[in-house]
């Protein structure tokens, strides 16, 4: 459980890497871009937790949790409107995604 919550703190501070990958700005994936900024920390926290519980019960190993994550997000995020469609995303992004679910994968541990 205490991975779990620890999972989403770690995501927090690579943004500034993410960040830095992309010349200064976030990615089109970061909460803050799809809810505002107001709204990004909670949802950042209660998604976290919520895949972190998911990845838990599958019992899938990191390195594969995390892709398969990742190619949902690409499949979902544009499909509900969180995000613009694939074909408008930077191949960076596209990459740092992957990065960043399977970091998640590995600090939640499973």
């Amino acid at each position: 459980m205490i991975r779990t919550l620890l999972a989403p703190a770690l995501l927090q501070q690579s943004d500034r890497l993410e960040r830095a990958v992309l010349g200064g700005r976030r990615p089109v994936y970061a909460p803050e871009r799809m809810f505002g900024k107001d709204k990004a920390t909670p949802i950042r926290w209660g998604y976290g937790f919520a895949i972190g519980r998911i990845q838990k019960r599958l019992r899938l190993p990191a390195l594969l949790f995390g892709p398969l994550l990742a190619a949902g997000e690409l499949i979902a995020l544009p499909a509900l409107g969180a995000t613009p469609p694939l074909r408008k995303w930077k191949p960076k992004e596209i990459g740092l995604l992957f990065a960043h679910a399977t970091l998640f994968a590995v600090a939640n541990g499973s």
